[in-house]
């Protein structure tokens, strides 16, 4: 019993806060959380586009943050959140990673644009980041998901159409060949933000 309860108080906290588009990051999310729990973390999983009150991360040995991406930007609050808690940020083991279609096409060049320009934007230096496929493939988009707007409702529908038409194969980075969902890079990641997180 003493044994379980020294294992308890000494069991590092994680805050996950995440901002999903169209579902995608919100699973992600959600798998990262499981392997965490696996490694013997305590973590608090934050939606933050379902609430503006995020628990400060002064309570927290550790941060993850995740984002889906619409037109090259995050979503409003974990940006929100980025640039209220950088200056605290600094202090913590931090992970960032994004859920996009580009990612899918080019890991590299996603990493790039969307990663490691926000860390550059707002002066954060996260010690380990990642990015994994978004809805790139048209056939995973669910045109029923009310999240999907009129606008990006029908550009979906035409970009179909058009793939259709040309008949064109979808180009997937060499990343994802044998995991297009991305699901063993992500739990890699989060193993590997565990082990970083155990070892301060």
């Amino acid at each position: 019993m003493k044994d379980t309860l020294f294992r308890e108080r000494m069991a590092k906290n994680v805050l996950v806060v995440y901002g999903s588009r169209y579902g995608c990051t919100e699973e992600v999310s959600k798998e990262i959380v499981k392997v965490l729990e696996k490694e013997g973390l305590e973590v608090s999983l934050v939606n933050l586009e379902s609430t503006k009150d995020a628990p400060d991360v002064k309570n927290f040995d550790a941060v993850l943050v995740g984002s889906g991406i619409k037109i090259g930007k995050w979503t409003k609050g974990t940006d929100n959140f980025l640039k209220k808690n950088k200056t605290q940020l600094k202090d913590k083991t931090l992970g960032l990673y994004t859920c996009s279609g580009l990612a899918m096409e080019d890991a590299e060049k996603a990493k790039k644009m969307y990663v490691e320009e926000k860390m550059e934007d707002l002066g954060i230096d996260a010690q380990l980041f990642d990015v994994f496929p978004g809805k790139s493939i048209l056939s995973d988009f669910d045109l029923s998901n009310p999240n999907i707007g009129f606008i990006e409702r029908k550009i979906i529908e035409q970009a179909a159409k058009a793939q259709a038409k040309d008949n064109k194969p979808i180009k997937i980075d060499e990343k994802w060949k044998n995991d297009p969902k991305g699901w063993e890079e992500i739990k890699s990641f989060a193993s590997k933000f565990a082990k970083m997180v155990k070892s301060k």
